[in-house]
């Protein structure tokens, strides 16, 4: 790897904009690639380049500026609220029937978001100039008219259903923003504070270049709250087909972080949870142990006959679980996304984005 051009890290325009720079200021040369400089709004994907000896050094770099301090949302002193982040696809429709579904339960209000791409109009002194703004101009109105029409058409939709459904008695509102999907959904949970964010994801179908900087996966790494993602799969009949979810426990301190959130926005569901762990055969005596310290805390905020707990035996921790799920009609895989080192990330990806991108069961995925 010595000497050699490696792609570091790929990130939206501006984020990479800002570590390009942090990168310059430590003298570690670096380009951007796939990078639209006239347009830089539009660009989604974008690569950071730099040499391979300078790898160490470019992930402490990446590490500073990706660090965010978590804090928990305080969700006894926030109304139930569900933040339905759309693009107006199919798949987005099928979340947006869950979504519906879940807040009348939780007697909560649905807040329809969705961000269309806003062209950089550039200002560089070329003859030309004025008629690329003019072209630029009628496309942001052309964007803006296209995310209304959306907009107004599931608004409509959603309308339709609740009628139907709840008499009207759940509340929906909408917001459109201009900006980079994943970022603006991100920024806008810190200040909405949602109970959970539900998002549609693309099916397994999809090319591998497409999901790479899918925007749910971008939103389930970065966001300080619970993400709901449904595969485009997953055949949805009504909110009281969900009836198994299964926690998914790696025994760390987030676990109970979890375990509150889930008493919250799950226990009203009537939801059977069940905690597992997944262990080689020769697993050690202490994951007995661990497992019923878990099954003990989750009985005194559960229902007894709601909560339950296993030991998953398998060599291979996804083939175990995705068995586990086939075997015990689990309805929602849930589990903590634990904030790892940068290495552990370019060269182990994380189970949460490994298991987006593989299962047609629903995922419920928290921060740690």
């Amino acid at each position: 790897m010595e000497g050699k051009i490696i792609t570091l890290v790929v990130l939206s325009f501006e984020r990479a904009q800002i570590l390009k720079t942090l990168l310059e200021a430590e003298g570690i040369d670096c380009f951007l690639e796939n990078a639209n400089l006239i347009q830089g709004a539009v660009s989604s994907g974008v690569k950071i380049k730099i040499s391979g000896n300078n790898l160490e050094r470019s992930m402490l770099v990446l590490e500073g500026m990706m660090h965010e301090d978590f804090e928990l949302p305080n969700l006894e002193k926030i109304p139930p609220r569900i933040l339905l982040p759309v693009d107006f696809s199919e798949y987005s429709r099928k979340a947006a029937r869950i979504a519906l579904d879940w807040a009348s339960v939780l007697n909560a209000e649905v807040m329809v978001f969705h961000t269309y791409f806003n062209p950089v109009i550039s200002t560089m002194p070329f003859s030309d100039t004025f008629a690329y703004e003019m072209n630029m101009e009628e496309l942001v109105v052309e964007l803006e008219e296209k995310a209304k029409e959306g907009m107004s058409d599931l608004k409509a939709f959603l309308d339709e259903k609740n009628q139907e459904l709840y008499n009207g008695n759940v509340e929906v509102k909408t917001e459109l923003v201009k900006g980079i999907a994943e970022d603006e959904i991100v920024n806008y949970s810190k200040v909405y504070k949602p109970s959970v964010i539900i998002m549609g994801t693309r099916g397994k179908d999809q090319k591998v270049a497409d999901l790479i900087g899918s925007v749910t996966a971008e939103v389930v790494e970065r966001a300080k709250v619970p993400v709901f993602a449904v595969p485009e799969d997953f055949n949805y009949t009504g909110i009281n087909q969900v009836t198994n979810l299964l926690y998914a426990t790696d025994f760390m301190d987030g676990d109970f972080k979890a375990m509150a959130i889930l008493e919250k926005v799950v226990k009203p569901l009537g939801v059977k949870i069940i905690c597992a762990h997944v262990s080689s055969k020769g697993h050690s005596q202490w994951d007995d142990v661990r497992l019923q310290g878990l099954k003990e805390h989750f009985k005194k905020i559960y229902d007894e006959t709601k909560v339950d707990c296993d030991l998953i035996e398998h060599e291979d921790f996804y083939i175990g679980l995705e068995g586990y799920v086939r075997d015990k009609e689990i309805d929602v895989l849930s589990f903590t996304r634990k904030k790892r080192s940068l290495i552990s990330k370019l060269f182990n990806p994380n189970i949460a984005k490994k298991m987006l991108f593989h299962s047609t069961t629903p995922l419920l995925v928290f921060n740690d």
